[in-house]
């Protein structure tokens, strides 16, 4: 019976030796590969995110440029805002930091739009800014007010 308690205590530690031996060529190669898979998504978004980071930044000038319009023309004197239709687009040529330490030159194309809401007391201004983005995309935002008559209080 002795002998029998040594075999089996034999054939324990031949199986925790062969359980021991690491990994196959296989389990390293498809572990690479899940990596390499992996890294190129995370490539993916990390570039997808900065175009979306410049897309925001063209966004948001536009506006600024639409406000700053806006504002010259809620500025002006009652005589001299006068309707119209639509004007010819002007070119507004700004300057919008790339987010990499460095700048970039955008044109934005602004016009406008002046009607009467009461005759003699209140006028509508409508802004449109359009601009082509790097890619091509055309992109545009838009700002409207009303412009009261003060000066015939």
């Amino acid at each position: 019976m002795a002998q029998l308690k040594s075999n089996t205590r034999m054939s324990r530690s031949d199986r925790r030796g062969a359980s021991q031996g690491g990994f196959s060529l296989i389990e390293v190669t498809l572990a690479f590969t899940i990596l390499g898979v992996g890294l190129l998504a995370l490539a993916g978004a990390q570039l997808s995110a900065l175009q979306g980071n410049q897309s925001g930044r063209h966004l948001s000038q536009g506006a600024l440029v639409a406000q700053n319009q806006l504002e010259q023309l809620v500025s002006s004197s009652w005589t001299t805002l006068v309707p119209i239709t639509w004007t010819t687009p002007i070119t507004i040529s700004t300057t919008i930091d790339d987010g990499q330490g460095g700048a970039t030159e955008q044109d934005y194309q602004a016009s406008w739009l002046i009607q009467d809401v009461i005759i003699g007391e209140t006028r509508s201004i409508d802004i449109r800014i359009t601009w082509t983005e790097s890619s091509g995309r055309a992109r545009s935002v838009a700002a409207s007010t009303l412009r009261f008559n003060r000066e015939n209080l």
